[in-house]
Formats: C-alpha cells, sequence, structure tokens
C-alpha cells in the first residue's frame, strides 16, 4: 500500500507530537520543593538530589522548572511532599496506551496544592479545563465550610480539618489513609476537589447501593482525566 503526501505528513506531524513522554515540574513557591517518584511499569529518568521524609527524591528549586523524560509505556506516580515532610498531593500519570495519556491527582496519603495536565493547556471537549488537582485545596474547602461545619464537629475530624479561633473558616486541611468517612465526603462531594479523596472503583470492591460509600467511589471516578495526541504532561506546584 502508498501512503498518499497527506498521510505520509499526518504521520510526520504525529511524531513530532509523540516523540517521547515528557513530564514537566514547574515550582512557583518561593522555596525549593521536594517529590518522590514511583514507577509501576516502563522507566525513566528521575535523578535524585534530596530526600523527603527520608526517602530518595527530587528536589527542584523555587520558581524553576525541572523536565523528565520516562519511556513511552511509563505507568508511574510523582508525589508533592509538605515542609514538614509529610505525603501530598500524588499525581498518577500512565502513558502506556498509544495516543492517549491517563492521569489523575490523589488526595489519599495527603494535600498539597498542585495540578496536573497536559502542557499545551487544552480545554477537553465539555469546555472544562483538563487539569486535575487543586491549585487552592484550603480555599475550596473554606468555600463550603459555612454550611458543611457542623458534620465535622468530633474530635477525630478536627485532625483534618483545622478551624480558625472564631470557627468561622479553615486554618489548615489534612488528610491521611485513615480519614473518617465524613471527612472523605466533605473534600469528594461538598468541596468537590478535583482529585480522588476515596479510593473509587480500583480496587474491585462492593458497596450497597445509595450508600455514602457507593457515592464516594462513583464520585472519584469522575475525576480521571484522559488526553488523545499528546503525552507531555506539566505538574504545578502552588
Amino acid at each position: 500500500m502508498h501512503l498518499t503526501p497527506s498521510l505520509l505528513f499526518l504521520g510526520f506531524l504525529l511524531t513530532l507530537t509523540l516523540a517521547g513522554p515528557v513530564v514537566r515540574v514547574h515550582n512557583t513557591k518561593t522555596h525549593p520543593i521536594c517529590l518522590t517518584v514511583e514507577t509501576s511499569a516502563g522507566y525513566g529518568s528521575f535523578p535524585t538530589n534530596t530526600n523527603c521524609g527520608g526517602l530518595a527524591a527530587i528536589g527542584i528549586d523555587a520558581m524553576q522548572t525541572a523536565a523528565f523524560y520516562p519511556s513511552d509505556n511509563w505507568n508511574g506516580a510523582i508525589s508533592d511532599f509538605t515542609n514538614a515532610g509529610t505525603p501530598g498531593t500524588r499525581f498518577e500519570i500512565n502513558f502506556s496506551v498509544p495516543g492517549q495519556t491517563w492521569y489523575n491527582a490523589d488526595m489519599e496519603f495527603g494535600i498539597t496544592s498542585g495540578t496536573l495536565g497536559p502542557t499545551d493547556n487544552r480545554r477537553m471537549s465539555n469546555g472544562k479545563p483538563s487539569f486535575v488537582g487543586e491549585a487552592d485545596p484550603l480555599a475550596k474547602a473554606n468555600s463550603v465550610w459555612a454550611s458543611e461545619k457542623s458534620k465535622l464537629q468530633d474530635p477525630l475530624s478536627r485532625k483534618y480539618v483545622t478551624p480558625s479561633q472564631d470557627g468561622n473558616s479553615l486554618v489548615n486541611v489534612y488528610m491521611d489513609k485513615d480519614a473518617p468517612e465524613n471527612v472523605v465526603a466533605f473534600f469528594q462531594l461538598a468541596a468537590n476537589f478535583n482529585a480522588y479523596i476515596h479510593h473509587g472503583s480500583v480496587r474491585g470492591d462492593s458497596w450497597a447501593v445509595g450508600s455514602m460509600t457507593g457515592r464516594l467511589k462513583q464520585v472519584a471516578d469522575t475525576h480521571s482525566g484522559k488526553v488523545d495526541g499528546t503525552n507531555d504532561m506539566t505538574i504545578t506546584i502552588y
């Protein structure tokens, strides 16, 4: 079969567009950040130069951008850490499907300010931004705090949401794997964080129809992103 000139040109453009995956990390902070990398499949060059909470890690200086070049089939995660050395948002990227990039932000184990999406900042077919994560999770939690705070008065919940002295706003938000369901529901449903707060259906477990767990799983699953025709992704840390 002979390719027409137009098909040859299209193939050339696709080759340029999908020359190889790129993961860029842009640090907008006025101090260095610390990131750890997990690889589930494929391989990548993520040279470590510091540590986060005792783990070998990547340090990126203030107001700097670093670029990394994993393999075509790389599937893994890059986790931001807090200044205190505890886990923050985990950014998961999967390049293993040719021509597609799957990605999400996971806040099950920690919450920090950051987003992930295609470097070209494209819009989705429904017109919404293509990034996942939250640039300012504290502000988003505060936007619904007044209507939701009565559900988060117990001592255990206060480990995860810290009110101001007058109780009218939040001064800190926190997450870990032991968070109670009412806290998960606050972030996932009420504040509608654009991330997995609940693990969703990935573990394959079942739930009762109409239950809170079922609602959390279904909503969590809507926060997976997919883009076609690009494997150039940017994580922005705020």
